[in-house]
């Protein structure tokens, strides 16, 4: 079976990461898988090593502008030069112009496309609809990550014959392995006092993710308590203000993009997820795996994946979330309870689950 996996790039977006993890075990269990990217050039250096050391190989169609039509184009020619069994799609634009450039092939790949998301912007403009019913009906299959993609999408394209509810996994062998930072040197490099509780949240600094909520949390609880946060993007100098209007900005401390987050996901005590909404976080899964405590907002996304109503906090209620934090970090009973029913709820999401679920369904699919 020859698959082709199609992206934008291999950013530092979840999609992106969940890709660099399960791409190396579709090739252990002898998938002969490519990659097809739009444009390389922003992607994490290190994240493309990961995949090659694996053996799979990455073609780079090096378009400058990921909204031009000519990516159709590209695709159907890259195509029509290498055939695949199976044709993988992730993220937008990429699954518009493999949609277009597959319409155009008189021997087709079976086309699959992953939905990672509960709404996008395009999804609050109703005369969108009709592109999108046309763009999503040409894929044999689409992968909704929880039933609730499953549901929204449903109701946007009205072709929810063909979606299947996939839930994404999360590299348990890899967490495992991870090795925590000594905390004394976590704190000497971020200038922080040696006994301060340390909260990481580890997500990009852009809709819809909510770190000042956070910030405001850690306001409320503290001088002991420093905040973590990991991550790049355009909303930071907007939590910068929030945290300097809190006046905490000496306890938050912008770590940047990080290839260590399981590593620091084990090495604090409490990890948060603030977000308005997600398709289904990997964060989450990541952080539950970590055996360190876990709190994320009470939205889509999230609230399918944990143990238990204990996990979450009101969305933007920072008031419930240093309540929920203190809590935690005050009894480690509660916190200790904590991990041991995250470590066993977890263990549902493996990364080979999915990746086993994904080969079933090319499986049946070229059947047919």
């Amino acid at each position: 079976m020859k698959v082709l996996v199609i992206i934008n790039d291999i950013s530092q977006g979840g999609g992106e990461k969940l890709l660099v993890s399960s791409l190396p075990i579709f090739k252990r269990k002898d998938i002969d898988i490519s990659v097809l990217l739009l444009n390389a050039q922003n992607s994490v250096p290190s994240f493309l090593a990961h995949i090659e050391n694996a053996g799979i190989t990455i073609h780079d169609l090096r378009i400058s502008n990921f909204y031009n039509p000519v990516c159709a184009i590209e695709i159907w020619k890259f195509l029509k030069a290498n055939p695949f069994d199976v044709v993988h799609v992730h993220l937008f634009p990429a699954s518009y112009w493999s949609s277009l450039a597959i319409s155009m092939l008189k021997t087709k790949p079976v086309l699959i496309f992953t939905e990672h998301s509960n709404h996008n912007t395009r999804r609050d403009k109703q005369y969108f609809r009709p592109l999108e019913k046309a763009f999503y009906r040409p894929y044999n299959a689409i992968i909704a990550i929880t039933d609730s993609v499953k549901e929204k999408l449903s109701e946007w394209i009205r072709q929810g014959d063909k979606i299947k509810v996939i839930n994404n996994g999360v590299d348990l062998t890899t967490i495992a392995n991870a090795s925590n930072v000594e905390r004394q040197h976590l704190c000497a490099e971020l200038n922080i006092p040696t006994n301060s509780k340390l909260i990481l949240m580890a997500a990009g600094f852009r809709y819809p993710k909510d770190q000042g909520t956070l910030i405001r949390a850690c306001a409320l609880l503290g001088e002991d308590f420093h905040l973590l946060l990991a991550g790049e993007g355009e909303a930071m100098e907007a939590t910068q203000k929030i945290a300097a209007e809190c006046e905490v900005l000496e306890r938050i401390h912008y770590l940047g993009f990080r290839t260590d987050i399981s590593s620091l996901m084990k090495s604090v005590d409490l990890n948060v997820l603030s977000s308005e909404y997600e398709g289904m976080s990997g964060v989450t899964l990541e952080s539950l795996a970590a055996n360190v405590p876990f709190l994320g907002s009470d939205v889509n996304g999230i609230k399918e994946i944990v143990p238990s109503e204990d996990f979450l906090f009101k969305p933007a209620d920072s008031q419930e979330l240093a309540s929920k934090a203190r809590a935690i970090l005050d009894n480690p009973d509660a916190s200790e309870a904590m991990v041991k029913a995250a470590k066993s709820f977890v263990k549902n999401f493996d990364l080979e689950f999915m990746v086993d679920k994904y080969i079933s369904l090319y499986q049946s699919l070229l059947k047919k």
